[in-house]
């Protein structure tokens, strides 16, 4: 299969999962602000959905190189929805208008309808034709262009209010999450 596609994979997967953690302290500090003990919460439950997912090789057959791109695939969609059901069991962040949480929940959930639409799209290719696979592997590599970009619920989180970017950047996990 195509170099480019690998490419694109990999960019998708940098830019769809949160990337790599380390741990923090099990306790929130006794003087931590309500934002901090919140964020705290948040990323000690995000940090499971964040590894690493490395892209597949796509060097063998049609149908093996296809098959590899939607465990791929099917790997991000199911952690975007994971991150959106943590998102919505911590609820609001204390002192933080609740359109920018909402912005947030409603992103991860875009992603994952976007990559499942493209996990149909290049599940009904046909490997048989090269052409019509060329061309459904160069739309899933445009699709997931696009959704590349997004940096996750704790960078629009910290973009909406200055004390939650600070509360995330104080805490290990959350800090480690966004980097």
């Amino acid at each position: 299969m195509n170099r480019t596609i690998r490419v694109a994979l990999a960019g998708a997967a940098m830019g769809l999962v949160l990337g790599g953690c380390t741990g923090s302290s099990d306790e929130p500090e006794a003087t931590a602000t309500p934002q901090e003990k919140w964020a705290q919460s948040l990323c000690k439950a995000l940090e499971p959905t964040t590894a690493p997912v490395e892209p597949p090789a796509t060097d063998g057959s049609a149908a093996e190189s296809k098959e590899a791109i939607v465990t791929f695939l099917r790997t991000l969609r199911d952690r975007l929805e994971a991150q959106a059901q943590v998102l919505q069991e911590a609820g609001t962040p204390p002192e933080v208008d609740a359109a920018a949480y909402d912005q947030a929940k409603k992103s991860l959930d875009t992603g994952a309808q976007t990559i499942q639409g493209v996990i149909k799209n290049l599940k009904a290719a046909s490997t048989a034709d090269a052409d019509q696979m060329q061309a459904t592997l160069l739309q899933v590599s445009e699709s997931l262009a696009e959704s590349s970009s997004y940096e996750g619920p704790l960078a629009e989180l910290s973009a909406s209010d200055e004390g939650l970017k600070q509360a995330f950047e104080k805490d290990e996990t959350c800090a480690s999450i966004m980097s």
